[in-house]
């Protein structure tokens, strides 16, 4: 008889180096993302520490984005820095204060040097495959609990942790969960009494790096519901329920972060569930399935953000339809102690998918999820590769399934991850280029208006960049429109324009409605002062602007003044046209490609 091939893929898994391994290759895989250097909202952080921001939070603070002060951001708006649109209400303040202080002292270490705090990412990163490896190892066989962490350690999913500064957040809140999780096992299991307390300190050091460690905190809540009960200890729904209790810390947590001002509100890119619970709720069931389909068949959850979401929900549905089919046919060869084992990391994960449903969507939220997923796949990979005892119809659609899967997990997710960070490596340098060659041409310092450009990198972050490397080029930096479309500029004075939509209408698009809720409409006459320019909102559709009026208080053709569109890959100057003369700016994609 022919040996099964899924025995010598457990022993292969089972080699005393396989782990250490894993590490290498986990190692292999990150340091590329060295390249990316500084992105996106780094350069944000770095204004902030400058204080070249009006009312730039302090150092402890930096992921307070918009404070959710009606008469700060209103004069926010009026020298720059915001859009126009950008709802005085907007909060957007997520309490970090040991993500902050870190990214504080990177840059006081390495200064613009991004090499030092890249490493930085990557020692958290293989600091946190290992204890994940560790975690497996302790709750599950040696070979699942292998094929476990590799498939953890490989995702495509977890390149903006490891590879984005701004994003370190998320490896210095898992990192201090997991090895709380860890030592509370231990005592739970041995009775090794230093965890009862190191399990809750690694949950509240990794609340203080972000709010990814609730996730943390949703495995902690599943191990007490669902667990195995050490010997000797009460079992039954009541002794379970007691062992819950200490996680109404949580709500200690979450009063702190709202005395703090933390939270988000008026805003469509970040949901609060304490804030507005209903359309929470209504976000979750499209987001839910998005994560999931990331999750379990590596479909990248970015690309829902700029593309139709429905095919991605039914994507996110099937998977998690045919992996529990799938589940269920490898029962049978389920040993107990995997058993044991899922019953609590799989509800971890789903609870711990929930805790991020309300972050702008993205891979990068599923993080803390991987560490209840990856079991569960191993589990279906390696059991649903083993022959049936004796040959029959019904065992080729399981070992078809867990093929596939072990092709998306193994085979095709280190080339996502590569691929993703070469693709976020070409758009950090897009970006740097894109804020270098605009068509400023300082001195004088300019007035700076964005006539229409969609892709933040063209549109948001080049700003930054500038203040940064030369803060003399510019005086006031204006988005008037960031819509995925084409425009219209019409010259109605010598110092006037109208800027319309053709054929669409304005805040349609995600980076839009991140300063502005859907829910929240603006009505024709709606008036805004920025940069020593009034924008009047002309005409409006469902609540969203179709034109503009501009005055810029200056004629067009004013040395301090330029207007500039994403024309050719750049930020162009668009020469003023005749009285009465309308110039049009036909939309081409970003550096992201898709805005």
């Amino acid at each position: 008889m022919k040996p099964d091939p899924s025995d010598r893929f457990a022993r292969w898994l089972s080699h005393p180096r396989f782990v250490p391994a894993v590490l290498l290759l986990a190692l292999a895989l990150a340091l590329p993302t060295v390249a990316i250097a500084f992105y996106a909202d780094d350069y944000i952080l770095f204004c902030y520490l400058a204080k070249l921001i009006p009312a730039s939070p302090p150092w402890y603070d930096l992921y307070n984005f918009f404070p959710g002060a009606p008469e700060e951001t209103r004069a926010a708006v009026s020298i720059s820095g915001l859009p126009w649109w950008t709802d005085p209400e907007l909060r957007i303040h997520l309490v970090r204060p040991l993500a902050s202080a870190v990214f504080t002292l990177e840059r006081a270490v390495f200064g613009d040097t991004p090499l030092g705090y890249h490493l930085v990412s990557i020692g958290l990163y293989l600091a946190l495959v290992a204890a994940a490896g560790r975690l497996f190892l302790r709750v599950l066989p040696g070979a699942t609990a292998a094929l476990a962490v590799l498939i953890f350690a490989i995702s495509g999913n977890h390149v903006h942790p490891v590879g984005w500064i701004a994003c370190q957040h998320m490896l210095l809140a898992a990192l201090p969960v997991v090895l709380g999780l860890l030592a509370y096992l231990r005592y739970r299991e041995e009775g090794w009494r230093p965890g009862l307390y190191l399990g809750p300190l690694g949950l509240g050091i990794g609340l203080l790096g972000g709010e990814a460690a609730l996730g943390g905190a949703a495995y902690w809540i599943a191990y007490q519901l669902a667990g195995p009960v050490p010997p000797g200890r009460a079992d039954g729904w009541r002794a379970r329920a007691a062992g819950v209790l200490p996680a109404l810390g949580l709500l200690g947590y979450f009063a702190a972060y709202k005395a703090f001002g933390g939270g988000a509100a008026h805003t469509g890119g970040y949901i609060d569930p304490l804030t507005s619970p209903l359309t929470f709720v209504a976000t979750a069931a499209e987001r839910l399935p998005i994560l999931i389909g990331g999750a379990l068949v590596a479909v990248p959850a970015d690309l829902s953000v700029p593309l139709p979401k429905l095919p991605f929900i039914a994507i996110g549905l099937a998977a998690a339809a045919g992996v529990a089919l799938l589940y269920r046919a490898c029962l049978p060869a389920v040993p107990e102690r995997e058993r044991a084992a899922l019953r609590w990391l799989v509800p971890g994960a789903l609870l711990a998918f929930f805790t991020s449903l309300g972050g702008f969507p993205g891979s990068r939220l599923l993080l803390m999820p991987g560490l209840g997923i990856a079991p569960l796949l191993a589990v279906v990979v390696l059991r649903g590769l083993r022959r049936a005892p004796s040959p029959g119809v019904a065992s080729w659609p399981r070992r078809a399934g867990a093929w596939f899967l072990a092709a998306v997990h193994l085979g095709i997710a280190p080339l996502l991850f590569l691929a993703a960070t070469s693709s976020s490596i070409d758009i950090a340098r897009k970006l740097e280029d894109i804020a270098r060659s605009a068509e400023i041409d300082a001195p004088p310092r300019k007035r700076v208006f964005i006539a229409a450009a969609s892709d933040p990198m063209a549109a948001m972050y080049p700003q930054a960049i500038r203040a940064l490397e030369s803060p003399d080029s510019f005086s006031c930096w204006s988005i008037l429109s960031m819509n995925k479309g084409t425009h219209r500029l019409t010259r109605t004075g010598p110092s006037s324009f109208s800027l319309g939509r053709i054929d669409g209408t304005m805040l349609t698009g995600a980076f839009e409605t991140l300063y502005r809720a859907p829910s929240s409409p603006i009505a024709a006459g709606y008036e805004v002062g920025q940069c020593g320019a009034t924008i009047r909102v002309a005409e409006v559709a469902d609540g969203r602007p179709v034109r503009l009026e501009v005055d810029l208080g200056a004629p067009l053709e004013d040395p301090g003044l330029v207007i500039l569109a994403w024309r050719d890959g750049r930020l162009r100057r668009v020469a003023p046209p005749a009285l009465g003369e309308a110039v049009e700016f036909a939309w081409s994609p970003g550096p992201i490609g898709f805005f």
